[in-house]
């Protein structure tokens, strides 16, 4: 097979710098070179790749896109997330994967983007073990209740 990686997805906004920050402070991605491309916008990266592109110009989809349904990262330290979330009033809930020792926090952009972070190893095991699920559907973070 020819593919190697994913290599970024794209999101189109009408507010730059609010979906800019949220990828910054949220997700911890970095700002980073961009082509100078006629529109404005912002590549974000990801230890040095870049990984969110975030294009102006184009109107966003006014809903969730039925063939669409979100982005998952890799993350880790997931203790230090949960109290980020907090502090910063984002709306999120949790899941466990069952069989797999994996756990979901679910969140969303300012674009209406549902965004994964999936947490693993020792740290998901412990906090499944804890009962550290808040839900354990597939509700939209607004509709979820807040974790502890």
């Amino acid at each position: 097979m020819p593919l190697t990686r994913l290599d970024h997805l794209n999101i189109a906004t009408a507010d730059l710098d609010r979906c800019r920050t949220f990828y910054k402070d949220v997700l911890g991605l970095e700002d980073g070179p961009r082509p100078p491309f006629a529109r404005p916008g912002a590549w974000l990266y990801l230890e040095g790749h870049p990984v969110v592109h975030v294009s102006t110009g184009r109107k966003p989809a006014s809903r969730k896109s039925d063939s669409f349904d979100h982005v998952a990262f890799m993350a880790r330290d997931l203790a230090h997330m949960r109290r980020h979330l907090k502090e910063l009033a984002v709306p999120h809930y949790e899941v466990a994967v069952p069989d797999r020792e994996l756990l979901q926090i679910f969140l969303t952009d300012p674009d209406g983007n549902e965004v994964e972070l999936v947490f693993g190893g020792e740290e998901a095991r412990r906090a499944i073990a804890e009962g550290a699920t808040v839900d354990r559907t597939r509700l939209r973070p607004q509709e979820a209740p807040d974790p502890a």
